[in-house]
C-alpha cells in the first residue's frame, strides 16, 4: 500500500508530468509559428527525461507518468485545447494512505483566468472551467488505478485545495494553504477539519499555490518568501531563509513579456510575434498562470531528508542546505516562465517510505494569521 505520512522521507513512487507531443501542433498552418511550439513541446520533454533520469538512476524512485487520450480531440472544448497534464502537483494528493482528488477546479486560478478574459460571463466561463477540468482528470487515470491496484482509497472531495500544491503534510499536521490573502481562513479549517478529524490541521495565509510560497525543505528548516509572517509560533526553532520576492518586471530579459503579455509568461522571442501572442491568450489562456510572481527558488521537490531538487541554482538556498547537510540537485526547467511551475509542481509523490511522526510537540492551538 502506497502512503505519504512527511514530505522529507525517502521518495519511492513519484508522478512526472507529461505535454503534448510535437505533433500535436501540426495544426498550426503557420510554420514557423508551429515549429517554434514544436520546439516547445520537444525542451518541455527533454527536460522531463532529465528530471526522470536523476529519480530513477541516482535514488531509486519508481516514476509514473499521466496518459494522454488515443483522441485528443476529447481534449479541446469549444475551440480551446485543455492544457496537458504539465503539473499533476495541482490536481490530487497522498494524505497518508489515501490519495484525495478535488472534482472542481481550483478557484484561485480560475478567478486569476476570468479575470484577464472579457468573452464570457461568470456563469459561461465556470460551466467551461468545470468541462476541463473534468477532462483533464482523464489524463490522470492510470495514475489513480496504479493506486488503487496497491489497496489505497482514491477519495473525490468538492474541497480545492487537497492538493499538493497547497499542502503540506508533516506526520500529525498538515499545513493548508489559503486561496487569497482575504479569505475567512475559520471556513476554511472547519472544512479541512471534516475531511481530516484525525489530524492536525493548521492555515497557512499563503494568498495561493503554497508550494509557490512556502516550502518545509527538513526538520529544522523553512524556505520562504518574505511577504509570509512568522513562524516563530507554528515552527518554533526552525531556521527560516526567506527569499525576496519575484524582480520579473524589473529585468530586462523580461521587458518584452511584461509589455505584450502583461507578464502572464514567457518564452525567448514570442512576446515580440504578435500573431503568436494571440495564439496562445486565444487557444492556450488556460495553459499559463500570472509568471511575473512566481518565485520557483521555494518550488522544491524533496527526494529525502538529505536531497532536494531545484530547476536552478539559488545561493540562499544552496548555503542554508549546506547548514543541515542537504545536497542541492539542479535540473533545469527551461519553459517553467511558459507553464508558470517548477520541479514541485511537475511532479507528485504517491509512496514514501516511512510512518506517522510528530516534529512539532509545541505547536500551539492557533493557525498562521
Amino acid at each position: 500500500m502506497y502512503s505519504v505520512f512527511q514530505h522529507w522521507d525517502p521518495l519511492k513512487v513519484c508522478v512526472v508530468g507529461r505535454t503534448y507531443d510535437p505533433e500535436f501542433y501540426s495544426w498550426i498552418q503557420n510554420t514557423n509559428m508551429r515549429q517554434r511550439f514544436q520546439r516547445l513541446a520537444e525542451e518541455t520533454e527533454q527536460d522531463y527525461q532529465g528530471l526522470i533520469n536523476l529519480l530513477q538512476k541516482k535514488f531509486g524512485v519508481q516514476v509514473v507518468r499521466p496518459q494522454l487520450p488515443e483522441d485528443l480531440s476529447v481534449l479541446k472544448l469549444n475551440d480551446r485545447w485543455i492544457q496537458p497534464p504539465v503539473t499533476p502537483r495541482d490536481y490530487y494528493l497522498m494524505v497518508h494512505d489515501q490519495l484525495w482528488v478535488p472534482t472542481v477546479p481550483n478557484r484561485s486560478h480560475a478567478n486569476h483566468v476570468f479575470n484577464s478574459q472579457t468573452t464570457l460571463d461568470r456563469q459561461e466561463f465556470d460551466c467551461r472551467d468545470q468541462q476541463q477540468h473534468t477532462a483533464k482528470l482523464t489524463c490522470y487515470q492510470n495514475i489513480f488505478d496504479l493506486v488503487r491496484q496497491q489497496g489505497n482509497q482514491v477519495r473525490p472531495t468538492e474541497l480545492d485545495v487537497v492538493s499538493g500544491c497547497f499542502v503540506s503534510r508533516i506526520g500529525r499536521d498538515l499545513f493548508f494553504a489559503t486561496q487569497s490573502y482575504d479569505e475567512d481562513q475559520s471556513v476554511l479549517k472547519n472544512k479541512v477539519d471534516q475531511l481530516f478529524p484525525n489530524t492536525r490541521n493548521r492555515i497557512v495565509n499563503a494568498g495561493g499555490h503554497g508550494d509557490a510560497t512556502y516550502c518545509p525543505v527538513a526538520p529544522g528548516l523553512i524556505i520562504s518568501l518574505r511577504d509570509i509572517p512568522t513562524y516563530a509560533d507554528t515552527f518554533p526553532d526552525w531556521e527560516v531563509v526567506y527569499l525576496p520576492p519575484s524582480n520579473y518586471a524589473h529585468m530586462r530579459e523580461f521587458e518584452g513579456s511584461m509589455k505584450s503579455t502583461k507578464g502572464k509568461w514567457h518564452m525567448p522571442d514570442f512576446e515580440y510575434d504578435q500573431h503568436l501572442v494571440n495564439m496562445v491568450e486565444y487557444y492556450f489562456d488556460t495553459w499559463v498562470g500570472q509568471v511575473s510572481e512566481t518565485v520557483f527558488d521555494v518550488n522544491i521537490l524533496i527526494v529525502d531528508n538529505k536531497n532536494i531538487v531545484v530547476s536552478a541554482h539559488n545561493d540562499q538556498v544552496e548555503s542554508a542546505c549546506a547548514r543541515h547537510g542537504i545536497d542541492v540537485h539542479v535540473v533545469p526547467f527551461r519553459h517553467k516562465y511558459f507553464w508558470d511551475c517548477g520541479i514541485h509542481c511537475v511532479t507528485n509523490d504517491l509512496h514514501r517510505e516511512g510512518t506517522m511522526q510528530t516534529f512539532l510537540e509545541k505547536i500551539p492551538v492557533l493557525e498562521i494569521t
